[in-house]
């Protein structure tokens, strides 16, 4: 039996997309938050709602074929607090992913429903308390966001002294392609 190095491609597929989309939802939550009201505004906050949503479709995919498939172990010679920090941060991008569109589609739904997804599909979660539970939600929501903002950071950060400093093969096991097997 080889001992697997690298994700699998489904593995690294939902990663890639999910960090596309959360570099397309950051600036259009930015935007769509500092526009005046019109057809623009209103327009970024239905894609972001439904891109919200498909990050969330996506992260719920992503933590199935974890729990299927497994991760390649670290890589040998890190330090004890290193890999603590590697599986807490990686904890927390799972959880902050799930979390983010959860509280935004809650908040939405609660203030200013419909939910849409892709104009098409209702999606509105049942709750209710309008504005002022909608806008605290949100609130969470805005700081949650932020949070995942600073955790992909610091992982974006860590990946790359793993593959300039280190040169352990760290990013490659999940770079796009075929990697390390």
């Amino acid at each position: 039996m080889t001992l697997r190095t690298a994700y699998a491609p489904s593995q690294k597929a939902l990663h890639w997309l999910v960090a596309a989309l959360v570099c397309v939802l950051v600036p259009m939550a930015l935007a769509m938050a500092n526009l005046p009201d019109g057809a623009l505004k209103n327009a970024l906050y239905e894609w972001h709602k439904s891109f919200g949503l498909t990050v969330l479709a996506l992260a719920l995919a992503r933590l199935l074929v974890r729990a299927a498939r497994g991760a390649p172990p670290l890589v040998a010679g890190l330090p004890v607090w290193q890999r603590r920090a590697a599986r807490a941060s990686h904890l927390a991008l799972y959880a902050l992913i799930v979390l983010v569109p959860l509280l935004g589609w809650a908040g939405t739904s609660a203030c200013c429903a419909p939910v849409m997804l892709y104009g098409t599909l209702p999606l509105t979660l049942p709750v209710s308390g309008g504005m002022p539970v909608g806008e605290a939600i949100l609130k969470v929501h805005q700081v949650a966001a932020f949070t995942l903002v600073a955790l992909v950071a610091l992982h974006v950060g860590a990946a790359l002294h793993h593959h300039v400093v280190r040169r352990d093969g760290t990013l490659r096991r999940m770079w796009l392609g075929r990697g390390e097997r």
